[in-house]
């Protein structure tokens, strides 16, 4: 009889600064380890994998790779779950490729850069059990240069959740109308994450701006510092200092909203059970609202890409974790994930059911996804990150005013587009 052992590790990654090393790295071919981890036909290969998911996705991935065990006789899987989260896996892999995870969730846009550098193994073990339900919009985030190197499981962008006991279904349409209403004392109109480079970009893109060109690939063109984003700028410096507006910090923004505190919050799916319980009927989804910005009024436009699942290059088990991978994001498991997480599921078959396409969190993601602006998935868009976050970071605590906002601009664009060492 097998024994199989179950480790659910719960730590948080410490990044650690240095020097970018790929370690372990392989040209990205599951072929060079594929005759060290290859058990004979008919025999039982141990295994031992090491899987990275989010706090809230532990129990399930737990159930998943029990059924995982369930098919799959030929493999005896020792696996340690750990927890962490989707927008620090890929560092961590960056940083260390030989302790990170066999199996890890990568947002989309990240996945060429990973790529690029020989850090993702290609999905192709069992893909074409999936493949078929996909949208060529899925597809097209994970494939470079023709090779698949992920496993989508979920739109993944922001929209608006509101509470419809403080604004109304007309009033959620335009940023400017929320802010204008008085909710009264103790109470916060809106709230986002200026501080977070993920979700600032709305107020550029939503106002004309590009960033790497009108399709995402030109990396010497950013034009977040031209007059439509000075507006922008001034747009977001005047909105933290409104005292109806809190910061997302630390989920303080959440914690008021779900207090009845706060008229509109900008989320993900990811949200919405914590939302649902919280506010029940109350709860309302919308689409970004639009907002006057320069004098023109603009529908705000973030970033969309999709959540995935990624498998190292240099791991050991290559067939056994290109396998688990996929099937963590088969029909069944997906469906787990929206019923336990709310992540909306990207398979056609899921998507278009009743159930899903009828859920208001649903048509909200599909709404905002219709206005958002496709992520870049070129490798530049590492350089974007922390520059971004960090002019966030200056407007919110008043380190960036009207006074300094375009030479912060100016040095923004640099960062990004890397002319000041060129």
């Amino acid at each position: 009889m097998k024994m199989k052992r179950l480790v659910a590790t719960m730590l948080s990654v410490a990044m650690v600064a240095g020097t970018v090393t790929g370690c372990g790295a392989n040209s990205g071919s599951s072929e060079g380890s594929a005759a060290t981890s290859t058990a004979q036909e008919g025999e039982t290969q141990d295994v031992t994998l090491k899987i990275w998911v989010p706090e809230e996705e532990v129990e399930i991935t737990d159930a998943m790779v029990k059924k995982f065990d369930e098919i799959h006789d030929e493999f005896n899987i020792t696996y340690e779950i750990a927890v962490v989260g989707i927008d620090e896996a890929p560092q961590a892999l960056d940083t260390d490729a030989d302790t990170a995870a066999d199996i890890f969730y990568t947002p989309s846009g990240g996945v060429a850069d990973l790529a690029g550098k020989g850090l993702l193994l290609p999905i192709t073990k069992d893909y074409e059990t999936i493949k078929d339900e996909l949208p060529e919009s899925a597809l097209n985030a994970v494939t470079v240069d023709d090779i698949t190197y992920a496993v989508p499981f979920s739109p993944n962008t922001f929209f608006m959740y509101y509470n419809k006991d403080l604004l109304t279904e007309e009033e959620v349409k335009d940023l400017d109308t929320i802010m204008a209403k008085d909710l009264g004392d103790g109470k916060y109109n809106f709230s986002t994450h200026i501080t977070d480079s993920w979700y600032s970009e709305m107020f550029f893109l939503g106002n004309g701006c590009t960033l790497f060109g009108d399709d995402g690939k030109d990396a010497t063109d950013c034009t977040f510092n031209n007059e439509a984003g000075l507006a922008a700028g001034q747009y977001i410096v005047d909105l933290v200092e409104n005292p109806k507006y809190i910061e997302d910090l630390d989920g303080a923004g959440g914690s008021e909203f779900k207090a009845g505190n706060l008229g509109a919050i900008t989320s993900g799916a990811w949200s919405a059970p914590e939302f649902r319980e919280a506010l029940g009927d109350k709860l309302g989804a919308v689409a970004l609202p639009t907002a006057t910005i320069g004098g023109n009024k603009v529908q705000l436009s973030n970033f969309v890409d999709f959540k995935t699942i990624t498998v190292k290059s240099n791991t050991q088990y290559p067939l056994a974790a290109q396998q688990l991978a996929v099937f963590m994001g088969n029909p069944e498991n997906s469906l787990t994930r929206y019923e336990n997480q709310g992540d909306i599921p990207v398979l056609e078959s899921l998507a278009s059911s009743e159930a899903i396409s009828s859920d208001f969190v649903a048509k909200a993601l599909n709404q905002q996804a219709s206005y958002a602006t496709n992520q870049p998935s070129i490798p530049k868009m590492g350089d974007y990150w922390d520059p971004m976050k960090a002019l966030g970071e200056g407007i919110y605590y008043g380190d960036i005013t009207s006074a300094n906002l375009q030479a912060q601009l100016d040095s923004l664009v640099d960062s990004i587009t890397g002319t000041l060492t060129e």
